[in-house]
């Protein structure tokens, strides 16, 4: 496929997705994103966790403050990306979800002068996206923040998508700047994906 066909491919996809997400009601969006982070929060890769990556949810995205609110209650340590430049982005630490303000975008985001962290330290990096596969490719806005963070990371740190069913697809276009997460979860559990030797049953990571 040719580079502007998987352009044009990447915007119907991501038009149709995101009038889906954005139908969803509150209360479901509430349920499932609840739903999304307990599964996560059960899993090794958190529990085995000191540093966690996180995002804040923007527009129906799946909410990730519950895993804040845990993770906080119980030690770990988090940081949350902000902006920089077009494509790069830093993560700083937040110990207190009000202390972030607005982006021009309106996405929360953790203030300059906060604990800047190396992305090669985290643990667990949380991701959102639009869309996954199940090789665990992801499609995002656009801008690359996220596969030129995910391209940088280290092996030590997990890389885990959240997202609901209908944005778990079985393909979606990509080409070679494109990058993958290790681990991807929805409201129904874990998806299993075929790029990780982790072993996968009834949902639930083992």
């Amino acid at each position: 496929m040719k580079k502007n066909d998987i352009s044009l491919e990447k915007k119907l996809l991501r038009k149709q997705l995101l009038e889906k997400r954005n139908s969803l009601s509150p209360a479901l969006a509430r349920k499932w994103s609840a739903w999304v982070q307990m599964h996560f929060l059960g899993a090794h890769c958190y529990l085995n966790a000191t540093t966690i990556g996180l995002y804040a949810s923007f527009d129906q995205e799946v909410d990730t403050r519950l895993v804040f609110q845990r993770a906080r209650s119980e030690g770990k340590i988090l940081y949350f990306p902000r902006i920089i430049a077009p494509g790069e982005m830093v993560f700083l630490r937040v110990d207190c979800w009000e202390d972030m303000v607005p982006n021009k975008y309106g996405i929360l985001e953790p203030k300059a002068s906060a604990k800047e962290i190396d992305p090669s330290q985290l643990d667990v990096l949380i991701v959102p996206g639009v869309a996954f596969d199940r090789k665990g490719y992801r499609l995002g806005f656009g801008g690359g923040f996220y596969d030129r963070l995910l391209a940088k990371i280290s092996s030590h740190t997990i890389s885990v998508g959240f997202a609901y069913s209908f944005q778990v697809l079985d393909f979606i276009p990509v080409d070679e700047k494109d990058q993958k997460v290790a681990r991807l979860v929805c409201e129904n559990g874990f998806v299993p994906l075929t790029n990780t030797q982790i072993l996968y049953k009834e949902g639930r990571e083992q």
